[in-house]
């Protein structure tokens, strides 16, 4: 029996609980996607690593002119694709311009990513290793995190209303993908005009679309048309719809389709009557949207585990000693208690926002995203800078470095892999928390509106706020890996205190560095050459910032987050340059 049928016949959707746990029932469903596509990949992988000619490409440079070449390729038919999305045209905005370059570069890096694990991944060791890589260690700590929301996700099946409709939207998406269509569809029509005196006839047009997905409709005529679902007017079933020549008309799904003037019954034809003389062109704007365009959660999810999945298997792919040192790290520090104090506590936090009265005139879910991601940040940020110092700091203090460096190790890969645990330390942080604060920004809507006593909010505005979460957690991640990287490149020189203290210095001055500039501009030369000194130097930390976006309830663009993902990554290799710059003479005897 289908899960909508168990929901209708339990009765559960109108349930609190149907309406907190839909939301977290998409990305859970999301992550299984997600997990079964790293299966595939893994499965692959293994069919791939019996070719024992692909060891000797591996061995060679081949093998990384093959990733790229197959990277700039699929990165160029990738652009040319979605460039329709982006309305690129003779008349394209600059904006519209800048959005398809940087998603082009973020697109880029996601294919490089692929293909790289592609090659090295399928290699024999990789394969020997595999196991110990995700039964253990961090691999293990994440991997049953991700199991945890899958069994969330499939547990809530059957609390949550048309699960089928859901799977059915995704076929949407494949088909606008395949057929490179931005959701938008404009056709044209000519009408004949009355003849020779006689009354005037309808004429059928070819009008193809989906009644379930369509969501808006725009008409335009030169003349006065009458438009129904019949040849005549006898044969309406509707009532009819009037085009006023040169009067434009936009209709939406949210006016009800009582106002609609195109007839929404499953493969209904569409007949036009012009009533004037001389022929007329009829133009017809068609905008679809899938029936539940929550669906894209789907998407989101399983992409999110899929490119951390591929990161973590290309790093123990690509470069076996600092993953070892990686692994080591991540799994000693996580070992320790203070990460589980720090989840314990924030978590806990979190939670009491949920359920603690502020006042913000009905605005306490605000508060909860707020200060939930700003507590997520600073106790993975601390969590980075103490591990930091006590993996690098103390190890190169207490001659463990020089014992494990002893070994056929190079610094280089002592740096890198010291950078690389750190990552994977607060990875599993944020996957911890901000699973915790999702959990509890879906369930914030319906906890106010009883509080409040008002209507229970639907599900879909659980789902919106929940989603308006998620790109201040990546902000926010974003932040704390920037954090991350300099602590790892200072510890190789400084203690834990003097480490801390910088990096609480580069926090503030980061997100004081416009304010700084503008206010130092034409003023002092001194004064402006030592803020411009500080914005080159500090990290502009005020670009991650997502407050005021949260405060005015604006979807972040896909863009920003885009170029956010380049600035860390430019600035972790930086990092990571710097640290093998201090670490390269450091006197370890």
């Amino acid at each position: 029996m289908l899960a909508s049928d168990f929901s209708a016949i339990l009765g559960v959707t109108d349930f609190w609980m149907a309406r907190w746990l839909t939301p977290i029932w998409f990305l859970g469903i999301g992550v299984v996607f997600g997990l079964l596509a790293l299966s595939a990949f893994l499965g692959l992988c293994y069919v791939l690593s019996k070719i024992r000619a692909l060891d000797t490409v591996r061995s060679t440079g081949i093998s990384h002119a093959l990733a790229g070449i197959a990277t700039l390729i699929s990165t160029f038919l990738a652009s040319r694709i979605f460039a329709p999305f982006f309305g690129l045209g003779a008349s394209t905005s600059e904006f519209a311009i800048d959005e398809y370059v940087l998603f082009s570069i973020a697109t880029g890096l996601l294919f490089a990513i692929f293909w790289w694990s592609l090659i090295y991944c399928s290699s024999h060791r990789f394969m020997l290793e595999l196991k110990s890589m995700i039964s253990d260690g961090v691999g293990f700590y994440m991997l049953s995190v991700l199991g945890f929301l899958s069994i969330i996700g499939l547990a809530s099946t059957f609390l949550v209303e048309s699960p089928r409709d859901a799977f059915s939207s995704l076929s949407y998406y494949a088909t606008q993908l395949l057929s490179l269509s931005p959701g938008t569809n404009d056709q044209k029509f000519t009408i004949p005009g009355i003849q020779d005196g006689s009354d005037a006839t309808f004429t059928s047009i070819p009008l193809k679309y989906d009644s379930k997905t369509l969501q808006a409709i725009t008409l335009q005529s030169d003349k006065n048309l009458l438009i129904g679902d019949g040849p005549t007017i006898a044969d309406f079933r509707g009532p009819g719809f009037q085009v006023e020549n040169g009067v434009a008309f936009g209709w939406n799904r949210s006016m009800g389709a009582e106002k609609c003037p195109l007839p929404l019954a499953q493969g209904a034809e569409v007949w036009v009557q012009n009533q004037e003389i001389g022929d007329a062109t009829l133009t017809v704007g068609l905008i679809s949207s899938p029936a539940v365009p929550q669906a894209s959660t789907f998407l989101l999810a399983g992409l999110f585990v899929v490119l951390f999945g591929l990161l973590f298997f290309l790093m123990q792919a690509i470069a076996p000693k600092a993953s070892a040192i990686a692994m080591a790290t991540a799994k000693s520090e996580l070992s320790q208690p203070l990460p589980l104090f720090l989840m314990a506590l924030v978590g806990i936090a979190i939670l009491l926002f949920v359920f603690l009265p502020f006042i913000t005139f009905g605005e306490d879910i605000k508060f909860l995203k707020e200060n939930g991601i700003t507590l997520i940040l600073i106790a993975c940020s601390f969590q980075a800078v103490w591990s930091a110092s006590t993996s690098v700091n103390e190890e190169i203090e207490g001659r463990t470095a020089l014992t494990l460096l002893s070994k056929p190790v190079h610094r280089r890969s002592f740096i890198v892999g010291k950078m690389l645990g750190i990552f994977w330390i607060v990875m599993f942080m944020f996957l911890v928390l901000g699973s915790i604060e999702l959990l509890a920004v879906a369930y914030k809507p319906i906890y106010d509106a009883r509080e409040s006593s008002l209507e229970q909010p639907d599900w879909r505005q659980c789902h919106f706020e929940m989603m308006q979460t998620i790109p201040g957690l990546a902000m926010a991640f974003f932040q704390a890996v920037v954090l991350g990287a300099i602590s790892v490149a200072l510890g190789t020189r400084l203690s834990f205190v003097a480490n801390f203290a910088i990096c609480f210095s580069i926090y503030m001055l980061g997100h004081l560095t416009p304010t700084i500039v503008a206010s130092a501009e034409g003023g002092l030369p001194l004064v402006e050459f030592f803020s411009q000194l500080i914005s080159a130097a500090v990290p502009n930390l005020s670009l991650f910032s997502m407050e005021a976006a949260i405060d005015s309830d604006i979807g972040i663009p896909w863009s920003i987050l885009a170029s956010v993902l380049i600035y860390t990554v430019m600035y972790f290799l930086m990092a990571t340059l710097l640290g093998l710059l201090l670490f390269e003479d450091r006197d370890l005897a």
